[in-house]
């Protein structure tokens, strides 16, 4: 398969350095005539020396999260086969979101930290595979979080709100402060529960609303796919219940702290019982939550998306179509 009119993102933060070294390695594979990309770090470093006709934009007017999804709507605008994602999952989803309803595929390849989304197509020492490979286009679903009903972030693992996110330091993954990696640092943390005496969680589909949990029954709070890429698929006993109800999703609430990398096995046997709730979600379905106590995140994928005050209501929905995704077909040399 040949894709002429190429769109390239380069998240040069990822993988310590091998993003760029990645995508020129995935042009030489893919040859395409004309390239789209950003500037300088963004993907036109990537094109000294290679064939194809360059088409440069100019994102010095933009940062961080911004300069991908600008760049992203460029590409498609231009008429672009295929949009090229260099990154991690968070790179991945925010291109994902910027190009919502749009048929470019993406063909990610994975240079972060976990690269477990269904939108990594390859991973960056694979890149070579793309040379003379099929592909078929795979419809991915996932989950649309964001915050008093403005969408912020895509999740096609899970999404949570926590004080907490994922990292990997000194190639242990630990639990980091979720405010600090917004600022791009990562400082150790101990997880906390999100909730206080204000807490909720219901579910909404239509007029009818499901209450879910309240105050200390919410110290966790994760909604995820039922597959196996959702992170907390040891514990999403009631969560894996949607893929035998055919629901895309569901919401599992707990009165223990389950999104952690260390466990005491004799202060967890003083604490139990584990009690949970679970709710299944639909696509005509909203899952809303607030109260939450200060300090606490909303996080898509690992990816922090907003802090929370007291009186935000963060929600999360779920579409089965959410994003189109190049897969390498299993005959591919």
């Amino acid at each position: 398969m040949t894709f002429e009119r190429v769109g390239l993102i380069v998240n040069t933060q990822s993988g310590a350095g091998r993003a760029l070294l990645a995508a020129v390695e995935a042009l030489r594979a893919l040859a395409p005539r004309e390239v789209w990309t950003g500037a300088g770090e963004m993907g036109g470093d990537a094109l000294a020396g290679l064939p194809a006709t360059a088409h440069l934009l100019d994102w010095s007017a933009l940062s961080g999260r911004a300069r991908s999804a600008w760049i992203a709507q460029r590409c498609v605008e231009a008429g672009v086969d295929v949009l090229v994602v260099l990154g991690g999952d968070g790179t991945l989803a925010d291109v994902a979101l910027a190009i919502q309803g749009s048929a470019v595929p993406l063909l990610g390849v994975g240079v972060g930290t976990a690269n477990v989304g269904p939108l990594v197509t390859c991973l960056a020492v694979d890149v070579g595979r793309l040379a003379g490979a099929e592909f078929e286009v795979v419809h991915v679903p996932g989950l649309l979080a964001g915050v008093n009903g403005a969408d912020l972030g895509l999740g096609f693992n899970d999404v949570v709100v926590d004080f907490t996110v994922l990292a990997t330091i000194d190639g242990q993954m630990v639990n980091v402060d979720a405010v600090g990696k917004m600022s791009g640092q990562n400082i150790r943390r101990d997880p906390e529960p999100i909730g206080g005496p204000d807490t909720w969680v219901i579910r909404r589909e239509g007029a009818i609303e499901t209450q879910v949990a309240e105050g200390a029954q919410v110290a966790t709070l994760i909604a995820g796919l039922p597959d196996e890429r959702f992170y907390g698929k040891a514990i999403a006993g009631g969560v894996l219940l949607s893929a035998m109800l055919d629901e895309p999703a569901g919401c599992l609430v707990c009165d223990h702290l389950l999104i952690r990398t260390t466990l005491d096995p004799a202060a967890h046997r003083r604490s139990e019982p584990v009690l949970s709730r679970y709710v299944g979600l639909r696509e005509t379905d909203r899952l809303e939550a607030g109260g939450f106590r200060t300090g606490a995140v909303l996080c898509a994928d690992g990816n922090p998306l907003a802090l929370l005050s007291a009186t935000d209501i963060a929600q999360v929905r779920v579409r089965r179509g959410l994003a189109r995704s190049l897969r390498l077909k299993e005959n591919t040399r």
